[in-house]
């Protein structure tokens, strides 16, 4: 056991009278000796003490000084001092764009694989205590990753995502509120989690954005909104073959996240989107929670020792000393 701090530190100073018995147990085996010696005739003493227990005495004594060293220390309560983490209960749930339109090439090499790449560094910022889940969303919504400590698994996700046709952000926004969970807990300072949406355009199918937005904000949830892509992106429709325009909807996504109380942000390059995920992970980060001191006290881990020895002590001296087991 490593001590570091006691709560009663002027209670070692009983430590000296634990000293002083051993001084005082040494100085009488010298003068036991000394009698020893000075009985001339041998032979005649080991007929009148023929087993002296010498070393076995010495065991018993040995036993009950660890055992008072060991007292003594539990009396000053020794403890153990921890600096953790504090977290609340919070989770980070990335809402991801999978419509056709994340194939626009007007973000190099196109805007899904610019995009993966910031989200699995986005991961790789958050702090490893927290939670990160992954939804994705086209026509329809899938939860793709539930929030895990896991953030390989989400990493690895990420990698996976497929385009898909239609954009339901509004039914996206509802199920990430579902999954975070229900707001009894949250506060305006400790929310119960917060949504990271990334999307390239506006809603086609589903819920309207905006009804989505307020579900987040009556769950106490923000939802920090990226633009991700340009005015001039476009794509070529699969069926048709046409080339149909595909810009970046600035204001719907503006609005999700000034009803949620969060942050937006306009991401037309990938630079810009690594550093939209770089300032979300500070501000997420930053309610993870102050360092807090963890105080362990260890008394009762002396005080059992030391009862041990006391025991052990008890039957070597019925075993060695009077052979009585």
């Amino acid at each position: 056991m490593i001590l570091a701090e006691f709560l009663n530190p002027g209670r070692l100073w009983l430590l000296l009278v634990v000293a002083l018995m051993a001084v005082g147990y040494v100085a009488t085996q010298f003068m036991r000796r000394k009698h020893v010696v000075t009985f001339t005739n041998v032979d005649l003493l080991d007929q009148l003490a023929p087993k002296r227990p010498g070393w076995r005495r010495h065991a018993v004594a040995s036993c009950y000084l660890a055992a008072a060293v060991f007292g003594v220390i539990a009396v000053a309560r020794p403890v153990h001092r921890t600096v953790q983490q504090s977290f609340n209960n919070g989770r980070i749930l990335l809402v991801f764009d999978v419509s056709l339109s994340m194939q626009s090439t007007d973000v190099k090499p196109s805007r899904l694989d610019a995009a993966k790449q910031a989200a699995k560094d986005f991961v790789d910022q958050v702090d490893p205590h927290v939670e990160v889940g992954l939804i994705d969303f086209d026509g329809t919504v899938d939860v793709r990753v539930s929030p895990t400590l896991n953030h390989t698994q989400v990493s690895n996700a990420i990698d996976s995502l497929q385009l898909g046709e239609g954009t339901a952000i509004g039914d996206a926004l509802s199920v990430a509120t579902d999954v975070i969970g229900p707001p009894d807990k949250a506060t305006p300072n400790q929310p119960a989690g917060a949504v990271v949406l990334m999307s390239d355009g506006e809603t086609t199918v589903g819920r309207p954005t905006a009804d989505g937005a307020q579900t987040a904000a009556d769950a106490k949830i923000p939802v920090y909104s990226i633009a991700f892509g340009t005015a001039d992106g476009t794509v070529v429709d699969p069926t048709t073959g046409d080339t149909v325009a595909v810009p970046v909807n600035n204001n719907e996504l503006k609005g999700v996240a000034d009803t949620t109380g969060a942050k937006f942000f306009k991401a037309p390059t990938a630079d810009a989107l690594k550093q939209a995920y770089a300032e979300i992970s500070k501000n997420l980060n930053a309610g993870v929670g102050d360092p807090i001191q963890v105080t362990d006290e260890l008394t009762w881990q002396y005080i059992a020792v030391a009862l041990v020895l006391l025991a052990i002590g008890w039957v070597l001296g019925l075993v060695l000393l009077r052979g009585l087991l």
